[in-house]
């Protein structure tokens, strides 16, 4: 549970560490890269902004081998930047940013044992003039220790340090980050008995003489998971079985050191990072996945999770799962595009947030007031973000935030969510501990009764303490809540969550044609405070059937009853068919139907959801192949209705070896909105030393309407083997109220050696 800084100084460390002399070849290399970058917006024939701007790049690496244990490199990275930008009444703001960053790395080692050690000079002016009235600087020193033996434990000892500081003459910038950490792993090398355990801890040192409130934080942390599984085969393979006990607990104390009493706004420790895409039904998605790519502190990465497709970025859940100790009052979501254009987002009436303590059905809550939405700019790491604040704090393990209508910048990618609350500081110090102790029993086995009918049983049981009375106490309580509720404990901060899922099921060989499956689970999550009690029992009964070689199907009966406090909350019954099959020779189709009708006892409400999805996916002839997808939606509720519809085609032809066309069409209509595109992509090979690329899309949006036309394209000349030239060029008008146009013009000139 380290904090962001020392998650940051891990993602510069491993790109430190991307060029080891192991996998890289000895002497001298590098790299030059020029970038001419023109773009200008019209807005009804009008010029309202132009940007030019000019990037210079210069990347130099020695690397050499002593002796088989020991090596060096020596790197040097330089960075020009010119950029002119002019506003609509011709007034133009010329910005300039000079960086060089010399580097020393020095690699010990053999299989047993590695040592790393280096050294980082960032020298960063934002002034044409390389003078100290403009020049910041960062010093980064690191260090690493592994040793693995075999088959014994490993140990790893790391140390960082990074200094911030400017030269001005009324500084602004004067910082110093010291981590030191230790950390050990093992493994038991046993196929029958599985068992591991990981150990870290981690002291850093934040000092900020020139903040105003807090000059100095030390945070140590302390984290440790183990795992013990056993699994076996009895009575002559009739029984098979898998048990195991895991477990994982951290703790974390930081003591910030503060000038006055008052509100220091703190970034909560993020345990987990969580995904999950909606739809126009079901905009909130009750169980998010482990996404851990939003809090790795990488804020440059894209995540994959865009925010500005066509209507098909809408209703992403974006999660994080946080200590419930201290409340939360704001997310911030980082992009990798600028958005200090942004209109949509920015309107709190276009995202939605909650909060949960179990991430499970029936357990989010949605967070009634938003009390602005803002776009910043993280000083430190010049990235974007979205700012949410609330209207008031919450206390909870997990928040998520759901955009409702996508962004009108194009090509924006999440990168990280962060979580932020307002402490109060009464004394000097400002000391806050939190401790989560998470563990999990895991138990199924199966039995084959005939050789046509095998029988199964599983239980899962998770229990998520926060602040915990003790170890002891949380181990003995998670064996005790196999049969038990009941959860002990008296202190004031101590949560606990409970998660257990158990079932029974049945596989029936009825004929050679048919095979029948059934299902009966129940899922439990309660908690010790009482504010959580909600469960439900699911029933299965499914049929699987291949009666030909190019043809396969499954019907689903589903059955769900869901509680809250023992009280029956809602019932929902689900008919589902899937059915794959090959219409002809490299021609294949996956249609999936499903009827949903679920009560809620609360409310009173019906509510009927009807859908039909299915792709064709066809090799029309050795040069053409095509795939066609659809989806058609229905929901009734006792008072309203809603209704989408999607489809898209792409057509691809291939005339030679050297040459790729593809055309693509796209339409929805999610409760009339209706929104086409269509466009077309050509590349082309027609020297071994040129490529060619074009692209155009159109698209119209209802209501607006909202007309957009784009043109792309680019030229990539090899001129040798370490030298390259390429040209970029893009051009869109979007016609809503008034008429945009933008030009783009990019020039990219590399050289290898």
């Amino acid at each position: 549970m380290i904090g962001k800084q020392g998650r940051r100084m891990a993602a510069l460390i491993a790109l430190i560490l991307a060029g080891s002399p192991a996998v890289s070849a000895q002497g001298l290399s590098g790299w030059v890269d020029v970038i001419q970058n023109y773009s200008s917006e019209y807005e009804d024939g009008e010029k309202i902004s132009d940007r030019d701007r000019l990037n210079r790049n210069v990347y130099m690496n020695f690397r050499k081998e002593v002796t088989p244990l020991f090596s060096y490199q020596i790197n040097l990275r330089g960075n020009f930047t010119d950029t002119d930008q002019t506003d609509e009444n011709s007034d133009t703001e010329t910005t300039y940013r000079r960086t060089l960053e010399p580097g020393l790395d020095l690699f010990f080692g053999n299989p047993v044992y590695d040592f790393t050690a280096g050294y980082r000079r960032l020298e960063d002016w934002d002034t044409a003039s390389l003078q100290n009235d403009s020049r910041s600087t960062t010093e980064f020193y690191y260090s690493r220790l592994n040793i693995s033996p075999e088959r014994l434990p490993t140990i790893n000892l790391q140390y960082d340090m990074q200094k911030n500081y400017d030269h001005f003459d009324d500084p602004e910038v004067d910082d110093t980050s010291t981590t030191y950490s230790i950390g050990s792993t093992y493994i038991l090398p046993s196929q029958d008995v599985q068992a591991r355990y990981t150990v870290n801890y981690a002291r850093s040192i934040d000092e900020t003489p020139l903040d105003p409130v807090t000059i100095k934080q030390e945070t140590d942390s302390f984290s440790g998971s183990y795992s013990i599984g056993y699994s076996g085969i009895a009575w002559n393979d009739i029984v098979s079985y898998f048990a195991q006990y895991q477990g994982n607990f951290a703790r974390t104390r930081t003591d910030q050191f503060v000038t006055r009493a008052g509100t220091i706004l703190n970034e909560r420790s993020s345990l987990g990072g969580l995904y999950a895409q909606g739809d126009i039904i079901d905009n909130d998605v009750d169980v998010l996945n482990s996404r851990n790519s939003l809090v790795d502190g990488n804020l440059q990465a894209s995540t994959g999770i865009g925010l500005s497709g066509l209507g098909s970025d809408e209703f992403q859940n974006i999660g994080i799962f946080v200590s419930s100790d201290r409340p939360v009052d704001r997310l911030y979501i980082y992009v990798d595009r600028d958005i200090s254009g942004e209109v949509n987002l920015t309107s709190p009436g276009n995202w939605k947030i909650y909060r949960s303590n179990f991430n499970q059905t029936d357990t989010w809550t949605e967070i009634s007031g938003i009390r602005s939405i803002t776009i910043d700019i993280d000083t430190v790491e010049d990235e974007f973000r979205y700012v949410i604040e609330f209207t008031s704090p919450e206390q909870a393990s997990f928040f998520k935030a759901v955009n409702l209508r996508v962004s009108n910048i194009a090509n924006v990618e999440v990168t990280e969510i962060e979580a932020y609350g307002t402490d109060t500081a009464d004394e000097d110090i400002l000391t806050t501990v939190s401790s989560l102790f998470n563990q999990g029993i895991n138990f199924n086995t199966q039995i084959r009764a005939l050789s046509n009918l095998t029988f199964g049983l599983h239980y899962i049981l998770d229990r998520r303490d926060q602040n915990p009375l003790s170890v002891p106490r949380s181990i003995g309580g998670v064996f005790e809540n196999i049969f038990s509720d009941s959860i002990s404990g008296e202190k004031e901060d101590f949560r606990s969550t409970i998660n257990r899922n158990y079932g029974a099921s049945s596989t029936w060989l009825t004929h050679r044609l048919l095979t029948t499956i059934v299902r009966v689970q129940r899922s439990e999550s309660f908690d010790n405070r009482e504010e959580t009690d909600v469960s439900s029992n699911t029933y299965n009964l499914t049929f699987t059937s291949a009666p030909l070689p190019t043809l396969d199907a499954s019907l689903s009966f589903i059955k769900n009853d869901s509680f809250s406090f023992d009280e029956k909350d809602s019932r929902s019954n689900s008919i589902l068919l899937s059915v794959g099959s090959r219409l002809y020779r490299d021609v294949n189709m996956i249609t999936d139907l499903s009827h949903v009708k679920s009560n809620s006892f609360d409310t009173g409400q019906t509510t009927t959801t009807n859908q039909i999805t299915g792709n064709v996916d066809a090799v029309l002839t050795s040069r053409l192949s095509g795939t066609f997808n659809y989806g058609l939606q229905w929901s009734d509720t006792d008072s309203t209705s809603t209704d989408s519809k999607r489809a898209s085609t792409i057509l691809t032809y291939r005339p030679g070896r050297f040459i790729n066309l593809s055309g693509n069409v796209n339409i929805s209509d999610i409760n009339g909105d209706v929104t086409l595109a269509e466009g077309v992509q050509v590349d082309w090979l027609p020297l071994r030393a040129i490529r060619l690329n074009m692209n155009y899309l159109h698209s119209d949006a209802e209501p607006g309407p909202i007309k957009t036309d784009t043109v792309s394209g680019y030229v990539i000349w090899y001129i040798t083997k370490f030298a390259d030239v390429r040209f970029n060029y893009n051009y869109t008008v979007q016609k809503e109220d008034t008429e945009l146009k933008t030009y783009n013009f990019l020039t990219d000139i590399n050289c290898r050696f």
